[in-house]
């Protein structure tokens, strides 16, 4: 189905309704229809704002006068909400249509997530909608809220136990309702604050992304929250994490998918390990977004952003009452990527008044200072000049049970304040510690309950900053060569690479025994010989590869084997590849894989045969800047293995970067006939880089 883009003024109209119709209003609070009914009378509404509730049975519904059908409303209806269940809904959404109804919000289930008969429904749903001029958020939502404009056009649950709307900057578009509501109540209860919160549903019509680029636009909205299952238009995602990295507002993300559980057999290594997550986390971390694993993790981190806080660097400050406590912070570390901080002399020098010259280092033992509930504490001194630090990154505070809990939360929340680095405070003190809790929660600083929570926060914060943004690097002009459709064999992809500066091993290819001679004598010895294939790809698989081989002997004996097996196999025989021996030090792979929505991605990684065993791989859009080629080589396991181990030459930064920097140039020239590249080995032998193997792909004519 043709997809409508929305843009942020029409999505500005439908979260500012004047006029709201319910279809399916009911009294009856157990019911999703009587519980939105509930909410609205719980929460009001705007008074210029009319409500329309229609029910034919009922002449008011929770003293509101009710309507047979929406054409009976007496005034214009902005928005729809639609209760009824699938089969009762077809009549109400002709009356939609013929009152001018601008918005529906199908809460509805039963549609594209029920089989083919409910897509069908969901099809047909939305051109009658489009038809009228009308837009429709879900099917299978939860609704909307927009507290600036106290609309709650919500089932969620959570309308129900709290009787302020948590007014602030964080907007959320989710295509999980129930998420959706997670997050609203997990914000409740640390102080969160919401502009806007949308539960997308189906995405019948309006996408995610017709909600991420009003939130990026709406001035009420200073961070934004996405829970992402599938992105309709790559492309114009693209666009919308460019344009909020533009503005400086920071989007975060969940998406599930992150497995390829079922994932069907493919070509080249690098299709098979550049899959859908790790494309579309390449593309949000070049963008600028933050990623997450679970909606909580994101919404902490979301609460902290609200205060404009940035991490500096990867090195955390970890204060507690409890030695203990500050072990466990330290663990929790390791393997994140962060460091403990090392605190400056300078600021050794202002701790020791407080904790002697013994206790001015991280991690900070703040049992012994005084917390008072006003004014600037000891332990409000000793955060903030631990903060002020320039070695120090971002910070981390957990309270297990100790006396003075409330005082020690007014501490560091004064001292988080001041700074504008990250400072998390984990309240490990369950309900001991509910003063604390609410002091947190009412001055909205927030809190997390877990060490693990606090790392969770403060590493995607770091991987964010890691990665490189300034400076993209400029989209080679120059037109690509034409490339044969289909399969490339090695010769081919060889050539492909060295016509864009790429190394590979010297080599020839023989048709005939009398050509090995002559590569013999070219190429020297030792040799490896492989058959030249379009059909066959993983030729060791076949016993297509022949090394070590010291002779002319050696190698006309291989040429001879390499034809018979190419006939065994029934597959056209097309020459073999000599090529010089390298000594390799260690394997990488390096390769390229064009995405249909993303556009052509660069992969780095551990190679060898055991490539998709270990899994160590990095993916960046292509094209890349040194600087982003180097941030992706530092993020591998094997990164101690290149700079040199038990006596093996380092490999030349400067030159491997150089090298992902053209292939990533290659990858644009080529996005539109690539399909994907394999440079598996990129060897490193004595400190020099080489492709020894190459295949690749393009479009099919």
């Amino acid at each position: 189905m043709t997809t409508k883009e929305a843009s942020s003024e029409e999505v500005r109209r439908i979260l500012h309704p004047r006029s709201i119709a319910i279809i399916g209003a009911s009294d009856d609070e157990a019911k999703w229809s009587g519980r939105f009914m509930g909410y609205l009378r719980k929460h009001g509404v705007p008074d210029a704002m009319a409500v329309y509730p229609i029910n034919p049975r009922s002449d008011t519904i929770l003293g509101m006068k009710a309507y047979k059908r929406v054409v009976d409303c007496p005034g214009p209806v902005d928005m729809a909400i639609l209760l009824l269940p699938r089969d009762k809904s077809a009549a109400a959404l002709e009356d939609c249509a013929t009152k001018g109804v601008h918005s529906i919000i199908a809460i509805t289930a039963g549609y594209a997530e029920a089989g083919e008969d409910g897509r069908l429904a969901q099809e047909a749903m939305v051109a009658q909608a489009h038809a009228a001029g009308s837009r429709v958020i879900g099917p299978n939502c939860m609704g909307l809220l927009n507290t600036h404009h106290q609309l709650v056009a919500t089932t969620a649950m959570v309308m129900g136990a709290i009787d302020v709307l948590p007014k602030g900057p964080i907007g959320i578009a989710s295509q999980s309702g129930a998420l959706m509501g997670v997050m609203l109540a997990r914000g409740v209860d640390i102080g969160a604050g919401f502009s806007s919160t949308i539960s997308v549903g189906n995405q019948g019509d309006l996408d995610i992304n017709d909600f991420l680029g009003y939130l990026i636009d709406d001035p009420k909205t200073e961070v934004v929250c996405l829970y992402i299952e599938e992105v309709r238009d790559p492309a114009r995602f693209a666009r919308l994490l460019a344009k909020a990295k533009a503005q400086g507002k920071p989007v975060l993300i969940v998406k599930a998918g992150r497995t390829s559980a079922g994932a069907v057999a493919v070509s080249s290594h690098t299709a098979s390990m550049a899959g859908p997550y790790g494309i579309f986390e390449a593309v949000c971390r070049a963008a600028g977004a933050y990623l997450f694993e679970t909606p909580l993790d994101m919404l902490q981190a979301a609460l902290v952003l609200s205060r404009g806080s940035v991490m500096t660097n990867a090195n955390v400050a970890v204060f507690s009452g409890s030695g203990g406590g500050n072990a466990l912070l330290v663990d929790q570390m390791e393997g994140s990527g962060m460091a403990l901080a090392t605190l400056s002399d300078s600021t050794k020098a202002l701790l020791a008044p407080h904790l002697g010259p013994m206790g001015a280092v991280l991690p900070v033992d703040t049992a012994s200072l005084t917390a008072v509930p006003f004014g600037d504490s000891p332990m409000e001194q000793v955060i903030g000049a631990v903060m002020q630090d320039p070695n120090v990154g971002a910070g981390v505070f957990l309270m297990t049970t100790q006396p003075n809990m409330e005082q020690v939360a007014k501490a560091v929340q004064a001292a988080g304040t001041r700074t504008s680095k990250p400072l998390v405070f984990v309240h490990a003190a369950s309900n001991v510690g509910q003063a604390a809790r609410d002091l947190l929660k009412s001055t909205r600083y927030g809190f997390v309950e877990s060490p693990h929570d606090a790392m969770a926060v403060l590493k995607a914060l770091n991987d964010r900053r890691r990665f490189p943004l300034s400076g993209e690097a400029a989209a080679p002009t120059a037109a690509a060569a034409k490339l044969p459709s289909g399969y490339l064999n090695e010769p081919a992809a060889r050539s492909l690479l060295e016509s864009h500066g790429i190394p590979t091993s010297r080599w020839q290819v023989a048709m005939t025994r009398e050509q090995c001679v002559s590569a013999c004598r070219e190429l020297g010895f030792p040799m490896v010989a492989k058959a030249v294939s379009t059909v066959v790809v993983h030729k060791s698989d076949h016993g297509l590869v022949k090394v070590r081989l010291s002779d002319e002997a050696a190698v006309l004996t291989a040429f001879d084997e390499l034809q018979r097996a190419m006939d065994g196999l029934g597959a056209p025989f097309e020459g073999v590849l000599l090529t010089e021996m390298v000594d390799v030090d260690f394997e990488l792979i390096a390769g390229i894989k064009v995405d249909p929505g993303f556009g052509p991605m660069l992969l780095v990684g551990s190679g060898g045969v055991l490539v998709e065993v270990f899994k160590d791989s990095k993916l960046a859009q292509a094209p890349v800047t040194p600087a982003q080629a180097m941030a992706l080589i530092a993020d591998l396991k094997c990164l101690p293995l290149l700079q040199g181990y038990r006596g093996k030459a380092a490999a030349d930064m400067d030159e491997l970067c150089g090298l992902l920097v053209k292939l990533s140039e290659l990858a644009w020239a080529c996005k539109d006939q690539l399909t994907e590249l394999d440079i598996n080995p990129l060897a490193l032998s004595k400190g020099r880089l080489v492709a020894l193997d190459a295949r690749a792909a393009t479009h099919s004519s």
